[in-house]
Parts: C-alpha cells; structure tokens; sequence
C-alpha cells in the first residue's frame, strides 16, 4: 500500500476531501482552487490506482452528474492508531486480568486471526501473503541454511517498543506457530527506536 504522503499535495488534499462525502469536480475545484481540467485529471489517475471511485447520480433537471467518492484502499491510505488503541485496551486487561491472562490472551489471538483469515494453507507463502494484507512489506529469505522473515513496516512499532516487544513473542509466536507448524524461532532481531525493520529467523523442526 502506498503512501498518502508519495501522491503530491493536490491529490492528497482531494482525498482529504472525499473523507467528507462524495463530490462532484467543480465542488473540489472551488473548494481546493484548482482548475476543472487538472481536478480531472487528478481523479482520473486516483481512480485508476484504485483510491476514488464515480458514478452518474440523477437530478431533477439536466444530465446526470458524474460524483467522486474515496475508496475502501483509499481510506487505507490514512495513518491509524491502531497500536495506541490497542496499548491502552492491553494496559487496561492486564491491569485487571494480569499479565498470564493477558499473554494466553495474545495465544489465543493469534491462532483466531490466521482462522478467521479464512486460508486454510500454511506455509511461507500464506504467511507473507497474510504479513502484507496488514501492511507489513514482509519478504522471506534463506541465510546459513535457516529461514528468515524480514519486514521492514512494523506495524505495531510503537506498541513493540512500548511493551518490549513481548506483544510480539507472545502474538506473533503463536501466529507462527499456526502457520509454520514445521518450523520453530532461533531467532529474533527485533525493532529498536532506531530501526524499523525487524527479522525472524526459523529453522525446520526435527521430526
């Protein structure tokens, strides 16, 4: 997934006012001060990456007017706090539940969201594949005869450095787990305040 960020200014400002509701070119035109032309132009090469969509909506008088709306992979595009959100909610449950409760919690986690993932294969493939659904930009490589796992967007960098990185060996070793039941963790180089990227590296289970 892209970065809102790498579109320019006027698209990024377009997005930001397709968040308020469907438009049609002259509306973001006026709104944002930029000709009818190049507003076009900009949605025309938004929807064709997939981040607007449009449809002709009927009026009472005159042709249809064709509107603009953000898309579901456009509104991916904006930054969420997902791990603050989920800090304080794991915060709260330890705070009432304890820390054992809370790590089988995370156990649990793990296992459910590789099922309800709804791919029934496992293995390396379906691993990055589900890594990258969630915007990890994972990758899988082999170093000295072992497997590594290497993402380079951490999605729960904060969270990671907040807990030190135990929501990750508990969650992520259990999603592991699940999807690589062949496989077990030598090692982890994990992210640092300073480093973004993390590795996992596993080897094949003796039989």
């Amino acid at each position: 997934m892209e970065d809102i960020s790498t579109l320019g200014t006027s698209k990024q400002r377009i997005l930001e006012e397709l968040l308020e509701g469907p438009r049609v070119v002259y509306e973001l035109s006026n709104k944002l001060s930029i000709r009818n032309n190049a507003v076009r132009e900009h949605l025309n090469m938004l929807e064709s990456m997939g981040y607007v969509e449009s449809k002709f909506v009927k009026t009472k008088v005159g042709r249809p007017k064709k509107t603009y709306s953000i898309s579901a992979n456009g509104m991916k595009l904006f930054p969420k706090k997902y791990d603050l959100l989920l800090k304080i909610l794991l915060d709260e449950l330890t705070t009432e539940n304890g820390t054992v409760w809370v790590k089988d919690f995370l156990k649990r986690a793990g296992e459910r969201i590789v099922k309800e993932d709804g791919n029934k294969s496992r293995g390396i493939n379906e691993l990055l594949n589900f890594y990258n659904s969630l915007g990890c930009m994972a990758t899988a490589f082999e170093r000295d005869g072992k497997l590594v796992i290497k993402r380079n967007n951490c999605i729960y960098y904060s969270l990671a450095l907040e807990t030190n990185n135990s929501f990750c060996g508990t969650f992520e070793d259990s999603l592991l787990e699940t999807m690589l039941p062949s496989y077990k963790v030598v090692k982890k180089d994990p992210v640092t305040k300073d480093k973004y990227d993390c590795e996992i590296t596993l080897t094949k289970s003796e039989s």
